[in-house]
């Protein structure tokens, strides 16, 4: 891979220890996927939790704060496994390690956004535009309904991007590689998010890493999106996914957009059936958890958890988050929305998702969620086992403590 004059110079120690590492890192990611060259990137969207940094990351991002490095681009962050206005309760020690993680990437110039979903933040790329993002969720969104250029990259890859400003040259910043190999002819009766989670869900389990189009669905909706996104990429490995008719890179191209002899699978009753099969872990149909909000919630969202909360009580023993970012939260706090969930005794969350939290050392064990991400990677990373499906049958199942359906 040709380094320029300026990538030599880093490479070389020029602008320091931190910066090298991130060049040789950036360098080393190149030459393993083909790339010729590096590429100057706009954003990069960095992980903070300290549940995939360990105590070994820890150190590692004292030790380059440390030096004094700072991104070189606009960078933000990540959730994270607590939440900075309140207690949850979660252990104090835990806490403490994931705050010096965070504090470390805002010393180093990151903006402390701690959300899947910084593009309701302002962070918003343009159609074509490269960046290198990490967050699986964000990944997808952003290359499929903005039409931004961005692969797959791993926390440590977006990180040294946004130290350098730039990323190697391949994969899905080139249009070559961003045609759909897959078509899935949608013909169920595909209605409200957690339809579009459980079809996301088992098209991800056939995809493997190709990039699939679709037919046949109604107009979605940004939230449609955002959740058909984060069930293809969790249960698969899809960073770009096309709708016909819908998203900009199908618009622009027609029908160009698959390849030549491309697969077509119809999806209909049977196949949604068997993905919200695959989110559903549960068999105790007492609840202790209800989470909500991973990706997390827009103020669309949360005005609807409010309206399904407003004058009910969560059941006393059930504990009920809901996440968003703090942008978010504080409209939902200016607005009246906030003050209606938490009345209610569920607790509206800012920079917190469960997957990058502990709530397991809280005792809690069974989990109700709308979240096709959550009901996928919950069960391993949390050991909760979960129920999936509608919004209305979590917030239910939080009154109630029981699951129906």
């Amino acid at each position: 891979m040709k380094l320029d004059d300026g990538d030599k110079k880093i490479l070389d120690g020029a602008e320091g220890p931190a910066k090298r590492m991130a060049m040789e890192m950036l360098e080393g990611l190149g030459k393993v996927y083909g790339a010729e060259k590096l590429i100057p990137v706009k954003s990069a969207h960095v992980s903070v939790s300290f549940r995939t940094h360990g105590d070994a990351g820890l150190e590692w991002v004292e030790e380059i704060a440390a030096t004094g490095a700072k991104v070189n681009i606009p960078t933000t962050t990540n959730p994270m496994g607590l939440d900075r206005s309140r207690d949850l309760r979660l252990p104090a020690e835990w806490c403490s390690k994931q705050l010096l993680i965070y504090d470390g990437y805002m010393r180093m110039g990151c903006h402390g956004t701690a959300s899947c979903t910084p593009y309701f933040c302002g962070f918003i790329p343009q159609y074509k535009e490269h960046i290198a993002w990490s967050e699986s969720s964000a990944v997808i969104f952003i290359n499929s309904v903005l039409g931004a250029r961005n692969n797959r990259e791993g926390a440590p890859s977006a990180f040294a991007a946004g130290l350098i400003g730039k990323t190697p040259y391949y994969g899905l910043h080139q249009d070559e590689n961003r045609r759909a190999q897959i078509l899935f002819k949608v013909t169920a009766r595909v209605r409200g998010l957690a339809d579009i989670g459980a079809m996301g869900a088992y098209v991800g389990r056939i995809l493997g890493t190709r990039t699939p189009a679709f037919s046949g669905l109604h107009p979605l909706t940004m939230e449609d999106h955002v959740y058909l996104g984060a069930a293809l990429a969790s249960s698969g490995g899809a960073a770009l996914y096309h709708v016909l008719g819908q998203t900009p890179d199908a618009l622009v191209a027609g029908d160009n957009i698959l390849v030549p002899g491309c697969e077509v699978v119809e999806l209909g009753q049977k196949e949604l059936e068997h993905g919200y099969e695959r989110l559903t872990s549960n068999m105790d149909r007492i609840v202790d958890f209800v989470a909500i909000g991973c990706p997390h919630l827009t103020l669309n969202q949360v005005a609807e958890v409010a309206a399904l909360l407003d004058g009910k009580k969560v059941k006393p023993g059930v504990t009920v988050w809901i996440h968003t970012n703090v942008a978010v939260k504080a409209m939902a706090t200016q607005l009246g929305l906030t003050q209606i969930i938490e009345r209610s005794g569920a607790v509206l969350t800012q920079d917190i998702c469960t997957i990058n939290s502990i709530p397991e050392a809280l005792g809690l064990a069974s989990l109700a969620t709308n979240s096709a991400k959550m009901a996928f990677y919950a069960p391993g990373a949390n050991k909760l086992k979960a129920w999936y499906g509608s919004l209305c049958q979590c917030i239910e199942a939080g009154v109630t403590g029981t699951w129906k359906g």
